[in-house]
């Protein structure tokens, strides 16, 4: 494999560096147009309940035996969230335009390690919607809780926020990747150039490849200058 002069690589970079803004430029646009104009923004609404009975609520004292006891239950409780009989109450009671398996994939349930806090979160293109749909899910939940157990032990901590930022578009990360990777594919191209260009350009390249002194060189003549200044 050749060897890299890295000061004739960085020269070469040097003098061709509008490629790279070029290509930098042409990765901008185009991706500023999928970040702008294509990609369909979605919004997430967060709900956190806790597991506490109402003696426990009530009550400054909690054994170590009551909160691992809740511990335990978060699991379970986690896939009673989005559970069918949970997720079609929701869609019934909102008269959602959903089947089961379409909102299932927007919910996402988070237990919070080593806690009692159960965490929903709702995924969708409208940010009101999100909202709605996360505090049904929480209400919804604590009464098929309260049906199935027979005991009120979820409280909602934090009911669903409204967003007002897309949670799938970060505006200035997306520029500054798109930037990144303009440079990137504009250094390799110039890279590639500069690996397969095997011409010879200057006199130090002559003596490296031949290994013989040059004894003289030939100036460029200019025609064109020569004319002008005879006239």
């Amino acid at each position: 494999m050749e060897e890299i002069d890295l000061k004739e690589l960085f020269e070469f970079i040097k003098v061709k560096i509008y490629v790279i803004i070029f290509v930098i430029g042409i990765v901008l646009i185009i991706g500023g147009i999928y970040t702008f104009q294509l990609k369909v923004p979605v919004y997430q609404s967060s709900a956190t309940i806790v597991l506490a009975n109402n003696e426990q609520a009530n009550s400054t004292e909690i054994t170590q035996n009551e909160v691992a006891l809740n511990q335990k239950l978060v699991s379970t409780y986690s896939e009673i969230v989005k559970s069918r009989k949970v997720l079609t109450s929701v869609i019934d009671s909102m008269n959602l335009n959903y089947s089961y398996e379409e909102l299932s994939k927007e919910v996402s349930v988070h237990a919070v390690e080593n806690t009692e806090i159960i965490k929903i979160t709702v995924t969708d293109r409208d940010s009101l919607k999100a909202q709605k749909i996360a505090k049904n899910i929480s209400n919804v939940f604590a009464e098929e809780v309260s049906s199935i157990y027979k005991v009120k032990n979820v409280h909602i901590l934090d009911t669903a926020n409204y967003s007002k930022k897309p949670s799938n578009i970060n505006y200035i990360k997306e520029l500054c990747i798109y930037i990144v990777s303009g440079f990137v594919i504009g250094f390799g191209i110039l890279f590639i150039i500069f690996y397969v260009d095997n011409t010879i350009k200057t006199v130090e390249q002559v003596e490296a490849k031949l290994g013989l002194p040059i004894l003289g060189r030939i100036p460029l003549y200019n025609s064109k200058k020569s004319n002008k200044r005879g006239k």
